[in-house]
């Protein structure tokens, strides 16, 4: 069962860090399903785990905790200030901010703008004791097009078009991927923006 969950937790993560450079799929469907795909990957892996660490069919273990800001309060993202953001994006609106917290991870997602027109999308993942955290690494350097340094332990660009620039690293036990997705976008300025949130991680 230890194996299982680690594949559920390593394929969820795997699908979440590829998604944005899907061809089937529009950029922002994309980032929602990044969204889902790591969200669905710690509630999976938790529901899986007791608290004594044994895996077992059925498991029951407390829920993960859900929080949301509203749309309309904005929120704060601890990892991309809105001033950063407007640098990606010309007014990019108030940040929602999400959080699930589960035995393999903690994972903060902050998006800005409509998923449906363009958006900026932030997903940081920090890893606990119980992750696979060297096969999780593993399926996010595969995703990797183009090899940047400076991104902590190991990160770069997934996608890198006209209107969709996605940046990911690995840094200890933390992983990001910054999504943006508009018109036009600076391919630079993400990695900028993602290189500065490798720095204070």
């Amino acid at each position: 069962m230890k194996r299982m969950m680690a594949g559920a937790v390593l394929l969820a993560l795997a699908t979440a860090v590829s998604g944005c450079g899907s061809s089937s799929n529009s950029p922002s469907m994309a980032a929602a399903a990044s969204v889902r795909a790591v969200t669905n990957a710690t509630l999976t892996a938790s529901s899986m785990t007791t608290s004594s660490g044994a895996t077992k069919a059925g498991s029951t273990t407390a829920a993960a905790t859900h929080t949301s800001a509203p749309a309309a309060g904005g929120g704060t993202c601890t990892y991309l200030s809105a001033s950063d953001a407007a640098t990606l994006v010309a007014n990019p609106g108030p940040v929602t901010v999400a959080l699930v917290d589960s035995p393999i991870s903690k994972v903060t997602s902050c998006t800005w703008g409509s998923v449906a027109i363009g958006h900026i999308l932030l997903v940081a993942n920090e890893y606990k004791s119980s992750a696979p955290v060297s096969d999780i690494k593993a399926a996010m350097v595969s995703s990797i097009t183009e090899n940047v340094g400076g991104l902590g332990d190991v990160g770069g660009f997934m996608t890198k078009t006209s209107t969709e620039v996605s940046v990911t690293f690995f840094k200890g036990t933390n992983q990001v991927m910054l999504d943006v997705s508009a018109t036009g976008v600076n391919a630079d300025a993400v990695l900028a923006a993602t290189k500065k949130i490798a720095s204070g991680v």
